[in-house]
């Protein structure tokens, strides 16, 4: 018998998958999502661990990857979310809306690429809301 390995998440990766595995048995997501493909990677810069959101028809997975630049250099992402630890639980927790989003990213507190691509995250959330 073949041993299986097990993906080990790590960090912020660990933290989002127990919010957002219950998303892979939610109808309503499978139908939304169901012919999405998208990677949106969250960067917490003060963390060894950083999160890429991985939407493939249907069913959404979260990836550790190590947080050093040469191998975010390598990951191929969508959207980009960069930010401190501490401001990433503060928007989670609160909710992702746009004008305290433009206040942080005009203060460049936070780094966005890919803006609309990244509103899917607000999807997300409100599903599991």
């Amino acid at each position: 018998m073949p041993i299986v390995k097990k993906e080990v998440k790590r960090g912020l990766a660990a933290l989002l998958w127990q919010f957002i595995e219950p998303l892979n048995f939610n109808a309503e997501f499978k139908e939304k999502f169901g012919d999405t493909h998208l990677n949106i990677l969250l960067n917490p810069k003060d963390q060894k661990w950083a999160a890429m959101i991985k939407i493939e028809k249907g069913t959404i997975n979260v990836i550790s990857s190590k947080n050093d630049e040469e191998t975010l250099k390598n990951l191929e992402y969508d959207s980009l979310f960069e930010a401190p630890a501490e401001m990433f639980l503060n928007l989670f927790s609160d909710g992702l809306s746009a004008g305290p989003l433009l206040i942080k990213m005009i203060t460049r507190k936070i780094k966005i690429k890919g803006l609309r691509k990244m509103m899917a995250l607000k999807e997300i959330f409100d599903l599991l809301a």
